[in-house]
């Protein structure tokens, strides 16, 4: 055990930073490191066993929460075909809930440091509960609003919250690898919540609703009762500052802030595989849509046999590099569409930025958790989501302009520039 102890200092030295490293081993220690990956596997599966029981019990909530997480997917087609709001309408609901989460993102970083993430957590998913069980009661398009912009800011303060909690789960130098574990049982759920979704809209709007609001339920119960004996849904910033914009930051953290910029243009990118890219393949290659579904399952199953070992390998890989081939590879993916005509072409780049997604997203996650101050670290992760809901937000919008101004084959070029504009600047992060 001593042994297992110690090699695990050793990696955990290594990978903080060089100069870390080398204050408190040998270079020939970290050379061995560097040469033997086997042992990252070895040491990052440790890693995993030794994670506390707090954090096994918010992963059990966040696989209900996703395999749950429906009903935002249907909004538009509920709002548009059920309730006959016309399709301008139902986009703005939808754009209002996006807002929101962003808004939210904004200021709720302070409450998180301040109450506490566990506290919020649950505090936030069982609003987010009683929310969708009354939502199909209301038809009226203000109260929809109303509704849709209470939903966006519960969901925007539930992930931060949740990634602020990880972030404290987790030990220092080994968060890429807590994260991809996370990623992980996210993907799963997501892997289930659409198509079960899918289902439930065949027979009946409500139904999506009610169930999605069951699972956030249940999965807010179980946080209570696993984490009330823990220290967690007491915990709180032993720092206690005046309630702000979490947008202060901005100005106190440079290096946070040209890293939280480098990261919009290649969410905008990524975000297109929700919006734009389900219209070009039934529009423009007249595929079915049953083709983007497929296309969806290839992404989740990728990531869920291959983001962690994948990450488990690139361990010790800089933040810029992850940053730079992540946003590469991103990039490519998407641009590749301006010349895709079969659907193996499809296939083939779809593969291509899902492996970009796994390199790219656990690192920025990772990042943000190293370079976070602890007792700040709700308002450096509520800045994350609110930049990456930005790119949710941004790119779809700026998709749609291109596509439908400049035609659809345009878009993808314009994604490659967007995809070269985060690189570059990635290319001059300091990372340690």
């Amino acid at each position: 055990m001593r042994i297992l102890e110690r090699e695990l200092l050793i990696f955990n030295c290594y990978i903080l930073t060089p100069n870390q490293a080398y204050d408190k081993i040998n270079n020939t220690c970290i050379q061995k490191i560097i040469k033997n990956p086997m042992r990252n596997f070895r040491l990052a599966l440790s890693h995993i066993k030794t994670l506390p029981g707090a954090f096994w019990i918010v992963i059990g909530a966040t696989f209900l929460n996703q395999a749950g997480n429906m009903a935002f997917v249907f909004l538009i087609l509920y709002l548009n075909q059920y309730l006959g709001f016309n399709l301008t309408h139902a986009s703005f609901a939808f754009a209002v809930f996006s807002a929101s989460m962003v808004i939210s993102s904004l200021f709720g970083g302070q409450y998180i440091d301040r109450f506490g993430a566990a506290r919020l957590m649950i505090i936030c998913i069982l609003i987010n509960s009683l929310i969708l069980f009354i939502f199909t009661f209301f038809h009226y398009f203000d109260s929809i609003l109303l509704l849709s912009a209470l939903w966006g800011v519960m969901m925007g303060f539930y992930r931060a919250s949740s990634s602020t909690l990880v972030t404290h789960l987790s030990s220092t130098g080994m968060h890429k690898v807590t994260f991809s574990v996370f990623r992980l049982v996210i993907n799963l759920g997501m892997s289930i919540g659409p198509a079960f979704g899918g289902y439930l809209a065949g027979y009946s709007y409500h139904a999506v609703f009610i169930a999605n609001g069951i699972a956030n339920l249940l999965a807010g119960l179980l946080l209570v009762v696993g984490l009330r004996r823990t220290k967690w849904l007491s915990y709180r910033s032993s720092i206690q500052q005046k309630v702000e914009l979490n947008i202060r930051w901005l100005k106190r953290d440079l290096k946070f802030s040209y890293f939280l910029l480098s990261m919009v243009p290649v969410s905008m990118i990524f975000y297109q595989h929700e919006s734009t890219l389900p219209v070009f393949l039934e529009d423009t290659l007249k595929f079915p849509l049953s083709f983007y579904g497929l296309l969806f399952t290839i992404n989740t199953l990728i990531i869920v046999f291959f983001e962690l070992p994948l990450n488990i390998a690139t361990v010790n890989w800089t933040y810029r590099r992850n940053f730079m081939l992540g946003s590469l590879l991103i990039t490519v993916g998407f641009a590749g569409l301006y010349i895709s005509s079969m659907r193996w072409h499809v296939v083939l780049v779809t593969i291509i930025w899902t492996i970009g997604e796994m390199i790219l997203f656990p690192a920025c996650n990772s990042y943000v958790a190293e370079i976070a101050p602890e007792a700040n670290r709700g308002s450096y992760m509520s800045l994350f989501n609110a930049f990456s809901n930005l790119g949710l937000l941004l790119g779809p919008l700026g998709g749609a302009f291109v596509m439908e101004n400049f035609g659809p084959y345009n878009l993808w070029l314009v994604c490659g520039l967007w995809g070269a504009i985060s690189i570059v600047l990635f290319n001059f992060i300091r990372t340690h």
